[in-house]
C-alpha cells in the first residue's frame, strides 16, 4: 500500500500475528506532484480555468457528495467538456461502465466521490482537482496519489474555503465519542495544513506518515515556489491579538472573527462583545482572509490553540502587542500568488507537443483495435520520449524508455510512420543530432545546416 501509517503497519503485523517481521518501507515523497491549494472563490470558473491548462489529458476531481459530482459533471459536459459521474447512487454497471471509458482514455475527466479510485492503476492521470476538502490528509494523499504514476508531472490542487470545515464538522458532530473526537483530529490537521500559507506542503504530509522531510523547500508546490515577500501585517494582528484578550483567550476563530467584522450573533450580543473596543473593526478583510491570518500567526508562533480550540496569545505576541513591534507576514490574499506551473510546463518543453498529439492519437486508435487501455501499449512517457527525440530507426525506438523487442515488434513500425511523416512535412532533418534534446522545431526558420552537420559528426566520434 502507498498510504500506511505508523499505526496502519503496526495493526498488520498485530492482525497477522507477525512476532519477529522485516518491515520494508519506502519514501512517501511522490517528486512529480506539483502540490497546490487555491481559494474557493468563483469556483466554477476556476475550475475551468484550471481545465484549459490540460486539454485532452484525463484527470480526477473529487467531491463531498453525490449531488455535488452530479452537478459538476452536467456543467462540465454543457461547456463541451468530456466528463462522466462515478458515485456509490449509481448502479454497478453504470460505475463499471464508466470507470472503463475513462480507463480507455474515451473520457478525459471522471468527476467523483472518494468511492472511486481504489485498485485504479491508471498510470496516465495529469492532474487532480479537489473541489472539496477531504475529511483527513490519508484520504487527501490517497487520492492525490492517482496522479502521475508513470513518473511524470501532475498536478494536484485543492479549492479551500473554511465553511466546508464546518461543514464537515456539522457530520463529525452527528458521530459518538471516540470515533467523532478521531475524525475531529483528522479534520483538524486537514485545515491546519489547507490553510497554512508559508510552510512547504510536503513537510505536514510525509510527517503525518512518519517521514522527516529535511528539506528547507521542495521547489514544487504553491507556498515553495511562491515569490510574494513577507509585508507589514502589524496593524491587522494587533487587532486579532487584540480581540483575543478582550475577550478572555478562551473563544475560537470563528467567534473572533464575528466580533471583528462587527456580526450581530445571538451569543456576541448576549455577551456583549459588541460592546468591545474591537467590535467591527475588521470588516476590511473577509472571513476567510481572517481565517488565515488565525492559521498563520498559529504557524508563526504568536498563537496557540488551548482547549475547545480557544485562541491564546504566546510571550511573543505579548510583547509585540505590549510594545508595538513589527509583524511580518504575507497578506491573506491568495488571488495574485505567482503562478507557477505544476513543473509540466518544462516537461513539456522537453517535446514537440504536436508530434505527441498525433502519437497519443495513434496510440488510442491501436488500443481501441486492440480492446485495451493506451497505456498497456505505451505509457505517456514513452510518447514524451519519443517526441523529444525525433527516433527514425529501430535501433532507435529501442532506446526509448518502455519499448523492448516485442514492443518494437508489434507497434514500432506504426510509430515510426507518424514520425517519419511529421518531420518530413516540417523539414525535421533525419542528421538532427538524436541524443540532443535541446534542439528545437523552428518552423519559421530554415534549420542551420552546418551546426546539425557538426553534431552529427560528434555523435559519430
Amino acid at each position: 500500500t502507498a498510504t500506511a501509517t505508523t499505526r496502519v503497519r503496526s495493526d498488520i503485523q498485530s492482525s497477522l500475528r507477525f512476532s519477529q517481521s522485516g518491515e520494508f518501507v519506502a519514501s512517501f515523497n511522490r517528486e512529480n506532484l506539483f502540490i497546490e491549494v487555491a481559494p474557493k472563490r468563483n469556483a466554477t470558473e476556476r475550475v475551468f480555468h484550471f481545465l484549459d491548462r490540460f486539454q485532452g489529458q484525463p484527470g480526477i476531481i473529487y467531491c463531498f457528495s453525490r449531488r455535488q459530482v452530479d452537478d459538476l459533471t452536467a456543467l462540465l459536459v454543457a461547456e463541451g467538456y468530456s466528463a462522466l459521474p462515478y458515485h456509490a447512487g449509481l448502479t454497478d454497471d453504470a460505475r463499471r461502465r464508466n470507470q472503463e471509458t475513462f480507463i480507455r482514455d474515451d473520457a478525459q475527466i471522471m468527476v467523483a466521490t472518494i468511492a472511486f479510485g481504489m485498485g485504479i492503476n491508471k498510470p496516465n492521470v495529469r492532474f487532480v482537482l479537489h473541489y472539496d476538502l477531504p475529511k483527513s490528509i490519508e484520504s487527501y494523499y490517497q487520492e492525490i496519489g492517482r496522479a502521475g504514476r508513470d513518473g511524470l508531472p501532475a498536478h494536484c490542487l485543492l479549492l479551500y474555503r473554511h465553511s466546508d470545515a464546518t461543514r464537515l464538522r456539522h457530520f463529525i458532530n452527528q458521530k459518538d465519542g471516540a470515533e467523532r473526537n478521531v475524525a475531529q483530529q483528522h479534520l483538524d490537521a486537514m485545515v491546519r495544513y489547507a490553510e497554512d500559507q508559508i510552510n512547504c506542503r510536503r513537510k505536514p504530509l510525509l510527517a503525518y506518515f512518519g517521514e522527516r522531510y529535511s528539506a528547507s523547500h521542495c521547489g514544487n508546490c504553491d507556498n515553495c515556489v511562491n515569490e510574494t515577500p513577507q509585508v507589514d501585517i502589524t496593524t491587522v494582528a494587533q487587532k486579532l491579538l487584540s480581540c483575543i484578550v478582550r475577550t478572555g483567550e478562551k473563544f475560537g476563530a470563528v467567534h473572533i472573527i464575528r466580533i471583528l467584522r462587527g456580526s450581530a450573533d445571538r451569543r456576541i450580543l448576549e455577551l456583549g462583545h459588541d460592546r468591545l473596543s474591537t467590535y467591527g473593526i475588521g470588516r476590511e478583510l473577509e472571513r476567510e482572509q481572517w481565517h488565515i491570518l488565525v492559521r498563520q500567526l498559529l504557524q508563526t508562533g504568536y498563537l496557540e490553540q488551548g482547549e475547545y480550540e480557544g485562541l491564546r496569545l504566546t510571550p511573543v505576541a505579548r510583547q509585540a502587542l505590549k510594545e508595538r513591534l513589527p509583524v511580518m507576514g504575507r497578506f491573506p490574499e491568495r488571488d495574485e500568488r505567482t503562478r507557477k506551473k505544476s513543473g509540466m510546463d518544462e516537461g513539456k518543453n522537453e517535446s514537440d507537443e504536436t508530434l505527441f498529439a498525433l502519437l497519443r492519437a495513434r496510440l488510442k486508435q491501436m488500443a481501441d483495435e486492440a480492446g485495451v487501455p493506451p497505456y498497456v501499449i505505451f505509457s505517456d512517457r514513452t510518447l514524451t520520449e519519443m517526441a523529444a527525440r525525433y527516433p527514425r530507426t529501430d535501433d532507435q525506438l529501442l532506446d526509448i524508455s518502455g519499448i523492448g523487442r516485442f514492443k518494437l515488434q508489434k507497434y514500432g513500425g506504426a510509430f515510426l510512420e507518424v514520425i517519419e511523416g511529421y518531420c518530413q512535412q516540417h523539414n525535421i532533418s533525419a542528421e538532427v543530432p538524436y541524443d540532443n534534446r535541446s534542439v528545437r522545431r523552428r518552423v519559421s526558420e530554415e534549420p542551420d545546416i552546418s551546426s546539425l552537420s557538426v553534431g552529427a559528426a560528434f555523435d559519430k566520434g
